[in-house]
This record gives C-alpha cells, sequence and structure tokens, in this order.
C-alpha cells in the first residue's frame, strides 16, 4: 500500500449527490436514500489540513457542483490552495475538447475538480476556471469502464493468505486516493464511500498530520476493504450501463440500509457458484477504470456548456428593468440581421459567462447576466445601463476581443 503523503491527489469528497447513478460508481451513487453535503467550516478545515501536502487537492462527488454552496468553496480553494486565480476558457472555444486537453490537465496543479460538466457546472463556469488548475471531465456518455466494487472476497472463496497479498496490491490504493468525508479522513476513497453508505464508525480526525500516516497506520480501517472487490477479478461494465455488479454479502447489507438502487433492481448478481477469475482480466490501473484520453471522457459538443439563450438588444442600450429579467446571455448590436448571425455563431461555441466579447468587425458586444461582475455591481446598485458601464465593471483579462472570422464550428 502507499504512503497517503506520495499520492499525487487527496480528494474531498463535498457530497454524493449526483446527476448520474453510474454502474459500478466508486462513491455508490443511487444506494443512499439522502445525499449527504459537506458543511463549509468543515470543508476549510479539511483544505486547511493539507496545507503543507505538495500535491493535489481534489474536490469531488458525486457531483460536486450540486453542492449548494460550491461557490464558496470553489473561492475558499482559489484563495487558500491555488493561490492565484487561473484564466482557463476565456477565449471562444469551438472545439472544447482540444481547449480542454491543452488548459486544465496541469499535473503540477495544487487544485483539481472531477465533474460530469453538468447544467450546474455551467452556472459555475466562471469560478470553476478560475480555481481549479486542473479537470476531471466525464460526462459518463462514453465508453469508459467501470469495475464491480460492490463484492466480498469471502463471497468468492478468496482465503487470508491470499486476501492479504492481493489487498496490500490493490490498484485502486496504490494509485488513485485517500479521502476526506464528512465522517473523517480515510487511507482509501473507496474506504471513505463505503464508510458513508454503511454508516461506519467514520475516519480519522483530520488534523494538520493526518495525511502523514503510513500503512502500518491503515489497519483500523482495513475492515472496509471486506467488502470492496478493487482487487479482484470482478466484472467491467460500461458506465452508462447503469447496473452494479454485487456478490451476495454485499446485496444483504445493501437491502438492510435500503438501498434504493437495489430496489429499483439496478444491479446484477455475481453468483459464487458460476464465479471464474478467469472469466474477468483484472484491473492494471487508473487508466484502465477509465478512458485514458481525458478528452474522450465527454460528448464533443456537450450541450450543457453550451449557452442558453440569448437576448438582443439594438443600439447599445440597455435598461435596467430589460436586464433584471434577463436570465442568459446579451448580445448588443447595431443591427438585428448581426445580432442574429452572432447568435447563430456563439450558440454552438462555449464561451465563458464571466467575460465580457468584443466583436470589433460586428461593433457589438456579448455578456452575461450571471457573471461575477454584473452581479456584484447589481448588488451595489449599479446595474450597467450602457456599453461604457460595462466596459467600466470587467476587469481588464476579462474583456476579450473577438474576431469571428477565425472561429470555427465543427460539425456535430
Amino acid at each position: 500500500m502507499r504512503n497517503l503523503r506520495e499520492m499525487t491527489t487527496i480528494e474531498i469528497d463535498i457530497t454524493n449527490a449526483c446527476v448520474n447513478q453510474c454502474s459500478n460508481c466508486t462513491r455508490f451513487c443511487g444506494h443512499h436514500k439522502k445525499p449527504f453535503f459537506m458543511e463549509y467550516d468543515y470543508f476549510t478545515k479539511a483544505v486547511d489540513s493539507l496545507k503543507d501536502y505538495q500535491y493535489m487537492v481534489g474536490v469531488m462527488g458525486g457531483e460536486p457542483t450540486l453542492h449548494p454552496q460550491f461557490h464558496e468553496f470553489a473561492e475558499y480553494i482559489k484563495n487558500h490552495r491555488s493561490k492565484r486565480i487561473h484564466h482557463h476558457f476565456r477565449k471562444p472555444s469551438a472545439d472544447f475538447s482540444a481547449a480542454y486537453y491543452a488548459q486544465v490537465l496541469d499535473p503540477t496543479s495544487k487544485s483539481a475538480l472531477r465533474s460530469t460538466a453538468c447544467l450546474q457546472y455551467y452556472k459555475h463556469f466562471e469560478i470553476i476556471n478560475e480555481s481549479f488548475g486542473f479537470q476531471v471531465i466525464n460526462d459518463h456518455k462514453n465508453t469508459c469502464l467501470h469495475q464491480g466494487l460492490l463484492v466480498s472476497r469471502k463471497d468468492l472463496g478468496v482465503g487470508d493468505d491470499e486476501w492479504g497479498e492481493l489487498r496490500d496490491n490493490c490498484w485502486l490504493q496504490n494509485q488513485w486516493s485517500a479521502t476526506i468525508t464528512p465522517k473523517g479522513a480515510f487511507f482509501c476513497e473507496v474506504a471513505g464511500a463505503l464508510d458513508m453508505l454503511f454508516d461506519g464508525p467514520g475516519g480519522w480526525e483530520v488534523t494538520p498530520d493526518w495525511w502523514l500516516r503510513e500503512p502500518e497506520d491503515y489497519k483500523d480501517q482495513l475492515h472496509w476493504c471486506e467488502l470492496c472487490g478493487a482487487c479482484l477479478n470482478t466484472p467491467k461494465r460500461l458506465s452508462n450501463d447503469g447496473r452494479d455488479d454485487i456478490s451476495p454479502a454485499l446485496l444483504e447489507k445493501l437491502q438492510e440500509v435500503e438501498s434504493p438502487k437495489v430496489k429499483k433492481g439496478r444491479y446484477v448478481l455475481l453468483d459464487p457458484e458460476t464465479y471464474d477469475e478467469n472469466d474477468y482480466l483484472k484491473f492494471i490501473g487508473g487508466n484502465d477504470y477509465m478512458e485514458a484520453n481525458h478528452s474522450k471522457r465527454f460528448t464533443e459538443l456537450n450541450e450543457n456548456l453550451l449557452p442558453k439563450s440569448f437576448d438582443i438588444v439594438l443600439n447599445g442600450e440597455l435598461s435596467v428593468t430589460d436586464l433584471t429579467a434577463i436570465k442568459d446571455w446579451v448580445i448588443i448590436a447595431g443591427s438585428g440581421d448581426n445580432a442574429e448571425g452572432l447568435k447563430e455563431l456563439f450558440s454552438r461555441i462555449v464561451i465563458n459567462p464571466g467575460c465580457l466579447y468584443v466583436c470589433e468587425e460586428e461593433g457589438a458586444w456579448l455578456f452575461n447576466v450571471i457573471s461575477s461582475s454584473v452581479t456584484r455591481a447589481m448588488a451595489a446598485g449599479n446595474t450597467p445601463s450602457t456599453v461604457d458601464d460595462l466596459l467600466a465593471i470587467y476587469p481588464e483579462d476579462k474583456i476579450i476581443s473577438v474576431n469571428t472570422q477565425e472561429l470555427c464550428v465543427p460539425v456535430a
């Protein structure tokens, strides 16, 4: 097993609420009767406990952007972990896959986010791309495989002598992450998730030195390995299949906690009588658990990342009444034809809601009412009513000049 301080990421699980219920999820989404949401003070304590940890601190779920305080969490990461503002995805992205691969897979980053790129990601697009230098986006509409985890080694007849070596060489603990949940810190992220699912005793106290523990200190948490099949030869299943591979002992435990997913029959029973480990190839690492190429983990033209609506304002005049009623993007243009052309172009391009886009050749501007620049101004009673007002409230680095002739939208 790995020392915690040697892990390249330590996760903070802020919620197990999710928009998906993938097969064989490491957080067992769909099996909880009610999701948890980490408290803000506990989150800051978790981040602060890793002050001297030299690698990435990740924010994870479930889908982390579903947390009602996600914006505040991201702000704290930006100010206390990243300690700088990232400028990801400020230029329009006609090819988001290429932009993603080029910008947010920096292995030296101190902050990480794992997300499905759902509609809440769009809502928090600006703060996410200021706060997190490394992002893993996986909408689970792809061909990634998830290994069956809800499997007991005793169900499969794995004896104690063999088990010790298998457990200590588990690819998941040796390549993935320790974690902090609302119930403490854990040597393995799946152990933390099992503790949440089965209402276990909790993990270690989140102190500034918890992550300096070594494998000999994991003994009080190794009982969770008995309920996990990661180090065994178990079935792989497409993540979007939605069913879990479960052995009898785990099925009984899930029935005891009244798992909604089990009640719906969304599982496949792994029968010990017919099980043959040779039927399944052992997982060899994280890149085997999901598609190795990060850019293939999400739909190339993910609709959730695209603008939701455009309101058109002509002649560069805004009114307070109109602005407060707008939900998404505003195009300011000199003519209706010009504005409609821009609407058609940008409706298929990923643009950052935090930026003011200037299309000089068209004499047009695009901005979003959810941007921090606009919301702060409106909260202070300074609702912008002209283009000059907009130029005054946006910081210079968020005013982006766009040459629309250079934008090429890929064919869907």
